[in-house]
């Protein structure tokens, strides 16, 4: 082997640790370019116009509104037929949020009247808290049901929703089939 040959391997070498460098540092920056921009799509305070969501940590990464919507500070109540264009929660999304939260139930005073409420609290510390908001047929009844729409297919005049009957002794949620013309509270995800 010459100095000829030799310079040249040498020269090779340091041609193939340059592009390999080069690759990895494009490599790097491209990362952190998109995990930046990333961060930057992520709304730091989780709010969608008025409503506010809250992270619980769901596997399927689902944030909850923090309320329900209202206007004007007072609850909204819709029949299915205007609720259906908001973004309800499916059925697997409410599974989802009972498999992955412990459940409280209790009452508070609010604005001199007892509400009753459960309380779903993450592992990750945050929570959401769903009133006893009852529903409207012609004026507010049942007030001791925590109601609201799940996403339903189809056009029978029953759709799914979620109950809690509070006072009951199991103070468990359940899937009910509801009447699509009354008026519900209504609950947002995305």
């Amino acid at each position: 082997m010459n100095i000829l040959e030799n310079a040249e391997k040498y020269a090779e070498g340091k041609a193939n640790q340059a592009i390999t460098k080069a690759i990895a540092d494009a490599y790097v920056e491209g990362y952190k370019a998109g995990y930046k921009d990333r961060e930057e799509e992520i709304p730091m305070n989780l709010c969608d116009n008025k409503t506010e969501y809250v992270d619980l940590g769901l596997p399927s990464g689902t944030l909850w509104a923090s309320d329900y919507e209202k206007s004007n500070g007072e609850y909204i109540y819709l029949p299915y037929e205007k609720a259906k264009r908001m973004s309800l929660p499916t059925k697997d999304q409410w599974q989802e949020l009972i498999a992955s939260c412990k459940m409280v139930c209790d009452s508070v005073i609010y604005r001199r009247e007892k509400y009753y409420r459960v309380i779903f609290i993450a592992t990750n510390g945050n929570s959401i808290t769903f009133l006893n908001t009852g529903y409207v047929q012609v004026y507010k009844e049942n007030i001791a049901d925590i109601l609201f729409w799940l996403h339903n297919e189809g056009n029978d005049s029953e759709k799914e929703a979620v109950s809690t009957n509070i006072r009951e002794q199991k103070k468990q949620p359940k899937l009910i089939k509801c009447f699509a013309g009354y008026k519900l509270p209504i609950r947002l995800v995305r």
